[in-house]
């Protein structure tokens, strides 16, 4: 039998504790429990190559959880453990400074058990894939730097999934930007193409059935055929990605701004989320079925010319 999935609990409430240890029970999970950062430091030193994953409260009694995770940044094989965090606010503003570091999920208090379950179960598979074509990156980060202009088609979440990873590697900020590409492409996927709305998508990450009505919609006669666009446009200055999908558009003003955190909603925030971390600018086009996003690219300094005269 394989070994159990080992998740970290970093909270410093005991209740809070047991009740994700209780809701990780149910589908195999292990669970080491700590209930500040230094403790959480500890099992991570002497246990981290067998945990999966990191739920990290927030606020914990001595100082930001964050800072726990930009210590574990530091240390290889701590960096690739993919990080929960878990917090009571709905602050716009922190959920992105998570989201720029390099968080995998920022949960808002209180959820239930079937939303944290699919969570991490996406944590885990999705750590899983980044592994699997690590070895592949740095030679494509080679071969993406010479590319000027490319077109793609995609159409399901994989190709979605695997078109962020290898082009986020086309720009310095590569977390951020393959998390704005990501959820731009998958968008183009669910919500465009696939027809899958905000009350629709909520229901079905509730009752983990979102992965299973996706592939059903992919093989469907309604939706097998459709595919998705990404062009790719790359110059001196900056980076440009079109993306347009076949659906009929949405009302994308809902999504832009800080009122998209306002919603208790467990979804919903990745639009806005991408736009304030993975572009410089991000624009949806006509009703909504093609967006615009931008990535400004550093620019060397130049060195001030020396004297021919010496």
């Amino acid at each position: 039998m394989a070994d159990a999935v080992t998740a970290l609990v970093v909270d410093d409430e005991e209740m809070t504790r047991a009740i994700v240890a209780g809701y990780l029970a149910r589908i195999g999970y292990r669970t080491l429990e700590a209930e500040n950062k230094a403790q959480a430091w500890d099992i991570l030193q002497s246990a981290g190559q067998t945990i999966h994953v990191v739920l990290l409260d927030r606020r914990l009694a001595d100082g930001d959880g964050l800072e726990l995770y930009e210590r574990m940044k530091g240390v290889p094989h701590l960096a690739e453990i993919p990080v929960i965090v878990q917090t009571v606010s709905d602050s716009s503003a922190e959920i992105a400074a998570a989201i720029r570091v390099g968080v995998f999920y920022y949960l808002i208090k209180p959820y239930d058990g079937a939303l944290l379950r699919s969570v991490v179960r996406a944590a885990e598979e999705t750590t899983g894939r980044l592994k699997s074509l690590k070895g592949d990156l740095r030679s494509r980060a080679d071969a993406i730097a010479l590319l000027r202009d490319a077109r793609f088609r995609f159409r399901t979440p994989q190709e979605a999934q695997n078109l962020a990873i290898t082009l986020s590697s086309i720009a310095q900020t590569s977390h951020s930007l393959t998390f704005g590409l990501s959820e731009i492409l998958m968008n183009a996927v669910e919500h465009g193409n696939l027809g899958i709305g905000f009350e629709a998508k909520g229901r079905l990450k509730t009752s983990g059935m979102l992965g299973r009505e996706i592939e059903a919609r992919l093989d469907s006669s309604e939706h097998r055929d459709k595919h998705a666009t990404l062009h790719v446009e790359r110059s001196d200055s900056r980076v440009i990605f079109t993306v347009t999908d076949m659906g009929r558009g949405f009302d994308f003003n809902r999504y832009l701004t800080v009122d998209a955190f306002q919603s208790t909603a467990t979804h919903g925030r990745g639009i806005a989320l991408a736009r304030m971390v993975g572009f410089d600018q991000l624009t949806y086009v006509g009703n909504g079925n093609r967006v615009v996003g931008i990535v400004n690219l550093p620019q060397p300094t130049e060195d001030p010319e020396e004297d021919p005269a010496g």
